[in-house]
């Protein structure tokens, strides 16, 4: 537990460390793992993940597991793989021949509602995740929309938000806010902008100090979003920006070299301290998905 009274953040995963996650500890007087996986693309540009993309990916489940062992809360937001660790997945990346198992044993999880604003491939991920839950001793609330005092820490949750934008077929994710000692910080995974509307109000309402949420992707304009969306990402980022002290801006937006563009265009519009996920920790950005093609064509030269 936390006994300086700060809030300590640490990302522990994202695509600034090379890998597709949005993985954060938070200490408060809770210890509150967000999102606890890490995957890496199986296929972009036409070629298999580099090896330093395999290597990225253990390295940041072993710290994911490193963090689940000091953590008592667990929160999930949907049930993508890059946001939970799935059992049957969990063998083969963890250096624990139990994997996922030991990830979750004896912890208080709140996580995305299994069953309601779900899109049917999560559905059946959360149903196969709550089974493989039985006989480890776990707290189970499913969160969305709810507020939980924990200790002296408020954890509050958003109401399901689209994956993206109005009618996103990749389903809801649910935004956390973390409210401990006068401080607050907002993780809003997935809301790829924010696109929507809604997303952004309920940002702005929220008003934390820290936020981090998930970028537009970009690497997807032409084909699976259209350049009116990464417009409507843009300018709601932009606002706000202006009302938020400091931004992390990750995850999807990285995936794609432009992204440095797109977050310089926000800082020159907002006057804002926007970073990505490394740089909290004074490391510079290492975009391997994105340069993914660099490094094959590197091999043929």
């Amino acid at each position: 537990m936390n006994n300086d009274n700060s809030m300590n953040i640490v990302p522990l995963a994202f695509e600034s460390f090379g890998v597709r996650s949005m993985s954060t500890f938070v200490q408060t007087d809770q210890n509150i793992l967000i999102d606890p996986g890490t995957s890496i693309a199986p296929k972009r540009f036409g070629y298999p993940p580099w090896k330093n993309e395999f290597e990225a990916l253990y390295k940041t489940r072993a710290r994911i597991e490193e963090f689940a062992k000091k953590s008592n809360i667990i929160t999930i937001s949907h049930y993508h793989h890059d946001h939970y660790t799935p059992f049957e997945l969990g063998k083969f990346l963890s250096s624990s021949p139990k994997g996922a198992t030991e990830l979750y044993r004896n912890k208080r999880l709140l996580i995305k509602h299994p069953t309601s604003n779900i899109n049917n491939s999560q559905k059946k991920r959360a149903a196969v995740f709550l089974k493989n839950l039985d006989d480890l001793n776990c707290n189970v609330s499913f969160a969305d929309d709810k507020l939980f005092k924990i200790g002296d820490t408020c954890i509050k949750f958003s109401n399901a938000l689209h994956h993206g934008g109005e009618g996103s077929r990749l389903g809801y994710v649910i935004a956390v806010t973390i409210d401990w000692n006068g401080k607050k910080f907002m993780h809003a995974s997935d809301v790829q902008g924010p696109i929507s509307n809604e997303a952004k109000h309920v940002i702005l309402d929220e008003k934390p100090e820290i936020l981090f949420l998930s970028g537009p992707p970009i690497y997807l304009q032409g084909f699976a979003i259209n350049i009116k969306e990464i417009e409507k990402a843009k300018l709601n980022l932009i606002e706000i920006a202006g009302s938020i002290p400091k931004i992390v801006v990750d995850h999807h937006l990285l995936r794609d070299l432009r992204c440095f563009d797109f977050i310089e265009l926000v800082k020159e519009k907002s006057n804002a301290n926007v970073l990505v996920a490394s740089e909290i920790l004074g490391k510079e950005p290492n975009l391997l998905e994105a340069r993914r093609k660099e490094f094959y064509r590197s091999k043929l030269d």
